[in-house]
């Protein structure tokens, strides 16, 4: 996102964070600069209703907390179209991973260096998901893919059926079922975070190997079970498949954007 600088020369940042406190709300010299423009636009007799729950507090706190480190010379005035969902997020989101992404994305649209990260459309994309794959997005910060094996079916006439779900070991590291990492992973490709690469596959054995090792009671588990049931057809075997998902690069543009990474830290 370009940066657009307000015609409304004057320092505000005193009288928006003036309209802060008497919120109890923290408030920096960086988040008036930041937002100062955006408050002026809202209806300050409906925001104490707006920021009146025990989560408005905490939230803005996050917020607060990353912009505080930065350079008063690097704030950037938030666009209201930025700002003010965020902010309105920010009043009521319960769930602490989701208040993280909403608090990491406003940080980096107050932020000349990070602004560039900053898309509208990220906020519907945060909207859309659940708590565990924003953690899911924490996961993905340091990396291109995941590689994951599946099982399959295979009998002498070519006919083949999957077993099961896609296996990448994130149920060990999130303490969730193959089958809720299954739906988290579908919602990021329908939210075109990640892509699935079915068919193409990795030289490297490495990871798949790691993966038939984590997963070898599943594997004895379904031959036992393909013998056990005619229907698959004569010579039936089980055989793993293998293949990833590949973070796309507005994938990787809205990682860096709603997580810890890039200027702001903490």
């Amino acid at each position: 996102m370009s940066e657009i600088e307000s015609p409304i020369k004057v320092d505000i940042s005193e009288s928006t964070n003036g309209i802060l406190n008497a919120l109890f709300l923290p408030a920096t010299k960086q988040v008036g600069k930041a937002l100062g423009n955006t408050l002026g636009l809202l209806n300050t007799a409906t925001l104490p209703f707006r920021f009146i729950n025990v989560y408005s507090q905490e939230n803005f706190k996050r917020y607060t907390d990353k912009v505080k480190y930065i350079p008063e010379e690097k704030i950037k005035e938030v666009e209201p179209e930025i700002a003010i969902p965020l902010i309105e997020k920010l009043s009521y989101t319960s769930n602490s991973d989701l208040a993280e992404a909403y608090a990491n994305l406003l940080a980096k649209a107050s932020n000349k260096d990070d602004v560039d990260l900053v898309h509208p459309g990220f906020i519907n994309k945060i909207n859309s998901m659940a708590p565990d794959e924003i953690r899911i997005l924490e996961y993905l910060k340091d990396k291109n893919d995941i590689e994951y094996i599946f099982f399959r079916v295979k009998n002498d006439q070519q006919t083949k059926w999957n077993l099961g779900y896609k296996l990448t070991g994130l149920e060990n590291i999130f303490g969730l079922t193959s089958e809720k990492i299954q739906i988290h992973i579908e919602n990021l490709i329908s939210l075109n975070i990640l892509e699935d690469k079915e068919g193409v596959w990795f030289n490297v054995e490495d990871g798949y190997n790691k993966l038939i090792e984590l997963y070898k009671d599943t594997e004895i588990e379904y031959k036992n079970f393909i013998e056990a049931n005619e229907h698959y057809g004569k010579g039936r075997i089980l055989f793993i498949g293998k293949s990833y998902y590949k973070v796309t690069t507005i994938g990787q543009t809205f990682i860096k954007a709603c997580t810890n990474t890039s200027v702001v830290k903490v």
